[in-house]
């Protein structure tokens, strides 16, 4: 599975008389990525062009990606996840997973335990209010009370650069 176009067409052939909803990647609707599926009303009952894809997860059962964060959120959320193709979350036990996967160790976690592992015991947390690595706990209470340093101009224009060398990542791709 390669495309997007590949996977709405899967999604279809598995579930002739679902109704499918449809929602492009951000990246591709912003033009930063290719896989733009121009007949995807064709094959969805619905496109969700700038949805905000976790509202969207409120009104589906099931996800199909092949390695989109959005299975993971699904995941989280309860709903039934198909991959198409291998994403982290992916051969665990946790979903339907249709690709070739990597083994994976003989553990089977709880969704309660891949998140766990995910978010607070992998990921390195930085604090930018004292500038040192922090605990998963401190970032969260940062984020939750607000109190971040605003951006300096250095940042402001650093972030924009980043903008304009996305729309060329095709050439380091």
């Amino acid at each position: 599975m390669r495309t997007n176009r590949a996977l709405l067409a899967s999604a279809r052939a598995a579930n002739p008389a679902a109704v499918i909803l449809y929602k492009p990647h951000p990246d591709v609707e912003a033009g930063l990525r290719v896989g733009a599926v121009p007949d995807a009303g064709a094959l969805a009952d619905a496109v969700l062009e700038r949805t905000d894809p976790v509202a969207a997860l409120d009104g589906v059962d099931e996800v199909w990606t092949m390695t989109s964060l959005l299975g993971f959120e699904g995941l989280i959320r309860g709903k039934r996840i198909t991959c198409l193709g291998s994403p982290f979350y992916a051969g665990w036990g946790l979903t339907d997973d249709r690709a070739a996967l990597l083994p994976r160790r003989s553990a089977r976690p709880t969704v309660a335990q891949l998140v766990h592992a995910a978010l607070i015991d992998y990921p390195r947390y930085f604090d930018p209010v004292t500038g040192t690595a922090c605990p998963v706990e401190v970032a969260m209470a940062r984020l939750a009370r607000g109190d971040l340093p605003r951006p300096s101009r250095a940042n402001r224009l650093l972030a924009k650069a980043q903008g304009l060398f996305a729309s060329y990542a095709h050439l380091w791709r």
